[in-house]
C-alpha cells in the first residue's frame, strides 16, 4: 500500500508539472501574441472602383491591433455591407504583421426595368448593386415583366431576411408576396442566364419573366424566343439559335417558340411584325426603328 501511495504522489506531482508547464507556455504564447503580430500594414487586393483607404475605414482595422484578434468574418461582412459594387470580401492575415482585405468586385449582368423611371442593376451574383434613375444605357439584357425597386442597394432578392427563415426568432414572420416574387424571379432569371452562357447566345434584348411558366426573350430586336418552363432551357435555346442563325433569313421578324420541345422535339415559328409581338414597353421606350 505503501508503494501505491508513493505511486500515486509521484503521477500526481507529474501532473502537477506537466499542468504548470503548459500554463507557461500557454502564457508565453499569449505575451508572444501581445508583443508580436501586430498590425504594421494593411493591404487592399482586387480593388478599382473604390480606394483602398475607404475599405480600410470601413474594415475598422487599427494599426498595432494584434492580427489575429480581428474577427475576419465580421469585417469581410461588414466592409461587403458598406459597398454594395464588392460581390467578396476576404480579411486574412499575413504574418507576421500585414492583414490584407481582398475583394472580388461586382460585374453588372442585367437591369431589371422598374419602371420608365428606374431600373435596379444586378450583377452576375445577384446583388443588387444599383438602383437607378432614367432608362438604362448600359447595353445589358433588361429583364421586364418585375420591380426591384423596392429593394435596397446591395440587397440579394435571391434571399429571404433572416426573421422569414428563422422560425426561432421572435420577430418570425412569412415572407410578403414581394419577396416571395423576388425569389421567384431571380431564380427563373438563374437558369436563363446560365442557359443563354452555355449556348453562347448573344443579342439578348430583353428577358420577360412576367410568368415562369412562359418565360420569353428578345433576341436581336427581331424574334421573340418563347421559352415555357425552365425544364430543358439550355437544349432549348440552342435549337432556337440554330434555327435563327442557319434557317430564318436575316430579315427575318416574328416568333421562335421551342416551348414545346420538351414533349415535341420541334420548333414553331411566325413571321410577324415587331409591333405585333414585341413587349409594348420596349417598344415605346427602347425599340431603335
Amino acid at each position: 500500500m505503501e508503494t501505491g501511495r508513493i505511486k500515486r504522489r509521484k503521477r500526481r506531482r507529474w501532473l502537477g508539472y506537466v499542468a504548470f508547464l503548459a500554463v507557461v507556455l500557454s502564457s508565453a504564447a499569449v505575451l508572444c501574441l501581445a508583443m508580436f503580430f501586430r498590425t504594421q500594414e494593411i493591404v487592399v487586393v482586387g480593388n478599382q472602383r473604390y480606394t483602398a483607404e475607404e475599405l480600410i475605414s470601413a474594415s475598422g482595422i487599427q494599426l498595432e491591433q494584434n492580427i489575429f484578434a480581428v474577427d475576419r468574418a465580421r469585417t469581410a461582412a461588414q466592409i461587403k455591407g458598406v459597398f454594395s459594387y464588392l460581390e467578396e470580401v476576404e480579411v486574412v492575415p499575413v504574418l507576421p504583421t500585414t492583414m490584407e482585405i481582398r475583394v472580388v468586385e461586382s460585374v453588372p449582368a442585367v437591369a431589371v426595368v422598374n419602371s420608365p423611371e428606374s431600373y435596379s442593376l444586378v450583377s452576375t451574383g445577384g446583388r443588387i448593386i444599383e438602383q437607378c434613375a432614367g432608362m438604362s444605357e448600359d447595353g445589358l439584357p433588361l429583364v421586364l415583366g418585375t420591380n426591384f425597386a423596392w429593394y435596397e442597394q446591395g440587397a440579394y432578392p435571391l434571399e429571404l431576411p433572416e426573421e422569414v427563415t428563422d422560425e426561432s426568432r421572435k420577430d418570425h414572420r412569412e415572407a410578403t408576396d414581394q419577396e416571395l416574387e423576388g425569389v421567384r424571379v431571380m431564380k427563373t432569371l438563374g437558369y436563363v442566364l446560365e442557359s443563354i452562357e452555355t449556348v453562347g447566345l448573344d443579342k439578348v434584348d430583353y428577358i420577360d419573366v412576367s410568368d415562369d411558366l412562359s418565360t420569353e426573350i428578345l433576341w436581336d430586336q427581331r424574334a421573340l424566343i418563347k421559352l415555357g418552363t425552365e425544364l430543358e432551357l439550355t437544349r432549348k435555346l440552342e435549337f432556337a439559335k440554330a434555327i435563327l442563325e442557319q434557317e430564318l433569313e436575316e430579315d427575318f421578324t416574328g416568333i421562335v417558340d421551342v416551348s414545346v420541345m420538351p414533349k415535341v422535339s420541334k420548333t414553331y415559328t411566325r413571321e410577324e411584325p415587331v409591333e405585333e409581338f414585341m413587349d409594348s414597353f420596349y417598344l415605346e421606350n427602347y425599340y431603335k426603328y
